[in-house]
This record gives structure tokens, C-alpha cells and sequence, in this order.
């Protein structure tokens, strides 16, 4: 952009604003529908659970209020807070002055700085703003989750979905194409600025197509109109109305692209044909039995999608745009030119980075290991300019950022590329780790790789990452796994469940259960006792009720030795409560665990055994939970 006048900063800035937030022919005008169901009002509960979570270092918008003043106020006086928010809900309105965002500039890496276009347009809203945005997210999940709205295709910005799930879901199905005698074709696409773009009509047609009729969709629908964004300048401040696109930096935006996502997703497609999504990362894997077959359904498949991308008025980014071909038999011809986007070309690629991972069209990782190995010079070379092996920060220091950053980084999906690793790729990770051993234990250049983990303690890299590989598939993702000679069957092991259908407003068990040397205010003629442990590699639950100062029941169960402590106790906790809820009286049942009493306490919790004990506990207000200290008499 032109420079600006000297001085004239409120111009500059304004140009900036237009560049960035050009208007558009027909703006969203929102017509409010009278006929709407009225939600429960938001609880305080519920309200808490948003102010818990919320980080206290985040920046606040134009109006200066930060999260810090904002549990303040909570805390001293929670009313004013909770009787604000439930007005907007009441009258389906989301008041003006908080959709006002501050606008902070990014340079993206490598981009020019003279091209607006180069700079990461981030939105600073109001934390007022964010809490109702928050709320209103939470009960349209909730409804999304009830009714399983959301397509199984869709990885990102959703509960106990993840970039390796995607990344392993992909490779699977080439894998599978493979093994059927297959040609397959990955096509990655790049949308421009999907947020940035993202038409408001878009957002508003997709929220209507849910059959949510409620006042909580009209006040999620009420954020799209009258947004305005504004850059400060020593001339006061710039101020422009946003027509399109979500603030990067909403709490809404992610909810919403995946709304809209979800109708090309739901796409009938012919057999061969996959697509998926991480948030705006669309991949389509197209497999047959010839080139020509793949080819033509690679065009007819991308044809649908551009269909799709004209109608919300998306873009793709051709230079970022890629297939990859994977032949059904490891040599053959190269693949020929053909597969287009409208009347444009679709370039060949033998690499395509996809959610971080290098994927190749020989599927040995072999350039994603390289990209590891790049990677780790430039973090040692980071880690020695600041601590050398006798000087800078101390060794304790630097083992725990090599373990908490270096492994991290370079261990990264190794569920998808660490399983079949090669001889020669485990002796590529021992050289990466080399490096950061020497300038932890400052020994000398020729002592054996071999003796310096062993003084570190530090497990082989090729050996965590297959150790990790497992763990992910096994206990994350739900999938058999054999390790060296031994076969976990996830069937054995406790998987993360989907999460709760209970609506946000009517999980009150934060008032019912108390912890941290808090005792419930009434005592009960009927108390149960509850207790998990492991000894000896002997893991056992057991509860037993008192009444009348006489032990009237007692239970007991033994677990297997890979149970964990915590298990055991959730399991006494579940035992417990489900006799309580058969007792036809007041009961309180007593726990040495707080962390089962604060995971019972928990909205969103993965474990199965505590949300079957949630729910009971929801169905009888006659059972309370408290704490007491273990091992006293």
C-alpha cells in the first residue's frame, strides 16, 4: 500500500480496514423469527464453568475489560453478570457494542511487508463479548451432539477428534486402496482466507438447516449483523463494518465454518471417492482400478466441490493446490497431466504436507524425516546460543526442554509414520538426538550415542515414537496394535467416550458435590464410605453403608492389575451411587479421591464410568458426595 501523508495515520489506517474488509453488494440483513422455542435461562453453574476456563492473559478489546475484571465481578457479585447475560438471551439480541473488534496486524512469515494482504488480521473483542459467545456455543454443540448433526469427515474444532486421527483415517484408506490393487490420487486444497470470506448468508442458511428454533440460535444469529472492526491510530480510532468473514480471534468462527463445511462433506459421492476436512483443510483421497477411471473421478468429484466453493463465494489457492499420485504397483509410468480445477490445471506433486505430516507417494516418510531432522538443527542450534555445556542455563534446564519441546516437536503424528519404521530411519533418529544428549551431558563427541542415554535416562527416540505410536492408537484412537510380538486389543483398555448430552443448563452437580476439606451442610442418618486402591499390583474397589452407627452393607470388586488407582476409585464412587439412588433416602457418600469428586464435578468429562455416575446422580438430588481425609481415625 502507499505510504500515508505525515501525520494522516486515521487514512492510512482506514485504507487498511477497506483492503482488508472490502463491502459487498447485499449485505446480511437478519430478519428475527418470532415463533422460537425459550431455552432454561443460563445458570450460574453454568456461567462458572465459562469463567473457569477463561485465561487471564489474554488481551482485552476496545473497552479495556480483561478477564481478570470479569471474574471479579463474578465472584463478588455473580448477579450482575448472570441477569446481563440472560437478558441478551431473553430478548435474542447481542448487543452491538460487543461486536466491535480491535484490529492487530501480523506479518506473515516470508511475505512481503509491503502487501496488506501479507499481514494476519487478528480481532481483539470485548471479553464480555466472549463469555455470551461461550454460552450460546456450548448449547449449540449441545444440540449438536444430541441429535449427531456433525459429519464423522469433519476433524477439526470438535470434542475428542484430533490432527493424527485425520492424518491415520487418510492413510487407511490409501492403504486399503493399495491392497485392493488400486490406484489412488490425493488432491489437497487450499481455500483463500476461508474465515475471512466466510459469507454471512452462508453461516445463516446453515444454522436454519439445523431445525433449532430456539432463542439461543436467534442470539448466535444476531452476532452476524452490525460488526464492525477499528484499528487505533494517534487520531483516534479507524472504524469500518465487517459484511463477511469471522474475527480470527472469535470464539464463534470455528463453529461457524464448520456449519458450512459440513454441506460439502454431506455431498452424496460415488464409490472411490473420500473427502475430509480439518476446519478449512479439505483432502480427497479417489481411488480405482485405472488412471483413467481415478482421473475422471478426480474431475467429477472437484467439479462438485467447486460448485460448492462458488456458492458460498469461496476461493481456492491454485499455488497451494496439489494431487499426489500413489501407483498401485511400486514402479510405473509417471502420472500424466489432467486433473483440473474449472479450466485450470491441478499441479503434480511427489511431497504433500498435510496437517504437518510429509506424505510421499511411496508412504516411507522418508521426507517427512528429513523435514524432522531440518528441524532439529535449527532447534539445537536455538538451544546453544543460549546454554552451552558450561555456561548458560543449567543442565536440569536444558533435559526438560529437550523432553517438554524437542521430543514434542520431533515425535509430532508418529502414530501415523513411526509404526514400520526402517533400520535406517531409527539410525536417523538416534543422530537427531545426538546432538541435544551431547549439549545436556556436555560429554565428549565421541562418546556412543548408546552410553549417553543411558546416563540421561532418555529412551531411544525410535523407541518412543513407536511406544507413543502405540499409546495414540491403542488408547486414543481405538484401534489393535502389535508391538514388538505383543497385540493390545483396545477392547481392553478404557476409550475416551463421546461427550455428554446433558444439556449445560441442567448439570447442577457442582452444588452437590464438595471437596477440599468442604463438608456437605447436613449430615444424613445413612452414609457411605467408598475406597480404590492398588497393592502389591492388586487393584480393588469396595464401599460400605453406615446407619445407625452399624455397618448395614458392604460391596467389593477386584479389578484387573492394569486398572489405575483413579479407576478404582470411580468405580467404589459408581457402586455407591447407584445403591444410594435405590436407598428411597438422603445419602451422602464419602470419597478420600478428590480427583473422582472433581471429574464427577466436571461438565465435559471422557471417561464413561464417570458420566454413567453423572447421570444417575442427575436423575436423585437425594445423593450428595464429599471429601475426607485418607488414613485418619
Amino acid at each position: 500500500m502507499d505510504q500515508p501523508e505525515e501525520g494522516d495515520s486515521l487514512s492510512f489506517a482506514n485504507r487498511i480496514l477497506q483492503e482488508l474488509y472490502p463491502q459487498i453488494p447485499t449485505p446480511f440483513q437478519r430478519q428475527p423469527q418470532n415463533q422460537t422455542a425459550r431455552e432454561e435461562a443460563f445458570t450460574k453453574n453454568e456461567i462458572a464453568r465459562i469463567m473457569q476456563k477463561v485465561p487471564i492473559k489474554k488481551a482485552p478489546g476496545y473497552d479495556g475489560i480483561d478477564f481478570i475484571v470479569l471474574k471479579t465481578i463474578f465472584r463478588t457479585n455473580p448477579d450482575i453478570l448472570i441477569t446481563f447475560y440472560n437478558k441478551c438471551l431473553s430478548l435474542k439480541c447481542f448487543p452491538n457494542p460487543l461486536k466491535t473488534g480491535v484490529i492487530v496486524l501480523f506479518l506473515k512469515k516470508g511475505k512481503n511487508k509491503s502487501d496488506i494482504k501479507s499481514y494476519r488480521p487478528v480481532s481483539l473483542l470485548p471479553t464480555l463479548g466472549k463469555i455470551l459467545e461461550k454460552l450460546l456455543l456450548e448449547r449449540l454443540n449441545h444440540h449438536l451432539r444430541r441429535n449427531n448433526l456433525q459429519h464423522p469427515n469433519q476433524y477439526g474444532f470438535r470434542t475428542n477428534r484430533s490432527t493424527e486421527e485425520a492424518i491415520l483415517d487418510l492413510l487407511d484408506k490409501i492403504n486399503s486402496a493399495k491392497n485392493s490393487n488400486q490406484h489412488a490420487l490425493m488432491i489437497s486444497l487450499d481455500i483463500k482466507g476461508a474465515f475471512d470470506h466466510l459469507q454471512y448468508t452462508s453461516i445463516k442458511n446453515s444454522l436454519d438447516n439445523l431445525k433449532y428454533h430456539s432463542n439461543t440460535l436467534e442470539t448466535l444469529i444476531d452476532i452476524l449483523s452490525n460488526r464492525k472492526v477499528a484499528i487505533n491510530t494517534s487520531q483516534g480510532p479507524a472504524t469500518w463494518n465487517q459484511q463477511q468473514g469471522c474475527p480470527q480471534g472469535s470464539c464463534t468462527g470455528p463453529a461457524f465454518w464448520n456449519l458450512v463445511a459440513d454441506e460439502v462433506l454431506q455431498q452424496d459421492w460415488p464409490q472411490g471417492v473420500h473427502l475430509q476436512a480439518f476446519a478449512d483443510d479439505f483432502v480427497f483421497l479417489v481411488n480405482a482400478g485405472s488412471k483413467q477411471e481415478v482421473k475422471n473421478l478426480a474431475n467429477k468429484a472437484l467439479q462438485t466441490f467447486k460448485t460448492w466453493t462458488d456458492k458460498h463465494k469461496l476461493e481456492i489457492s491454485l499455488d497451494k493446490t496439489y494431487y499426489l499420485h500413489i501407483n498401485k504397483n511400486r514402479s510405473g509410468p509417471i502420472w500424466y497431466s489432467g486433473i483440473k480445477w474449472g479450466q485450470n490445471s491441478i499441479k503434480r506433486a511427489s511431497v504433500i504436507k498435510y496437517l504437518g505430516v510429509l506424505i510421499d507417494d511411496k508412504l516411507n516418510f522418508a521426507a517427512h524425516l528429513s523435514a524432522i531432522k531440518n528441524k532439529s538443527l535449527i532447534l539445537h542450534q536455538g538451544l546453544k546460543n543460549v546454554a552451552g555445556t558450561s555456561w548458560g542455563l543449567s543442565k536440569n534446564i536444558r533435559r526438560q526442554l529437550y523432553l517438554t519441546v524437542v521430543e514434542k516437536v520431533i515425535l509430532y503424528a508418529s502414530a501415523a509414520w513411526a509404526h514400520n519404521i526402517t533400520a535406517r530411519q531409527q539410525r536417523l533418529l538416534c543422530s537427531i538426538q545426538r546432538k541435544f544428549l551431547l549439549n545436556i551431558t556436555g560429554a565428549y563427541n565421541t562418546t556412543p550415542t548408546a552410553a549417553l542415554q543411558v546416563i540421561e535416562g532418555l529412551m531411544p527416540l525410535h523407541i518412543k515414537a513407536k511406544m507413543q505410536s502405540t499409546l495414540v492408537r491403542v488408547g486414543r484412537l481405538g484401534r489393535n496394535c502389535d508391538y514388538e510380538g505383543t497385540h493390545f486389543d483396545h477392547e481392553r483398555y478404557e476409550q475416551p467416550s463421546p461427550p455428554s448430552t446433558i444439556h449445560p443448563a441442567l448439570f447442577s452437580l457442582e452444588d452437590r458435590i464438595t471437596h477440599g476439606g468442604q463438608v456437605p451442610s447436613n449430615r444424613t442418618p445413612t452414609e457411605v464410605y467408598t475406597d480404590g486402591s492398588k497393592i502389591n499390583d492388586q487393584t480393588g474397589s469396595a464401599f460400605c453403608v453406615i446407619a445407625k452407627e452399624a455397618i448395614t452393607k458392604t460391596w467389593k470388586a477386584k479389578l484387573s492389575p492394569a486398572n489405575t488407582v483413579f479407576q478404582a476409585e470411580m468405580l467404589a464412587l459408581k457402586a455407591a451411587i447407584e445403591w444410594a439412588n435405590t436407598a428411597n433416602e438422603d445419602v451422602n457418600i464419602w470419597s478420600d479421591s478428590e480427583s473422582s469428586l472433581q471429574a464427577l464435578k466436571s461438565f465435559n468429562v471422557k471417561s464413561k464410568i464417570t458420566q454413567e455416575a453423572q447421570m444417575t446422580l442427575l436423575e436423585n438430588a437425594r445423593i450428595r458426595l464429599g471429601w475426607v481425609k485418607a488414613h485418619t481415625g
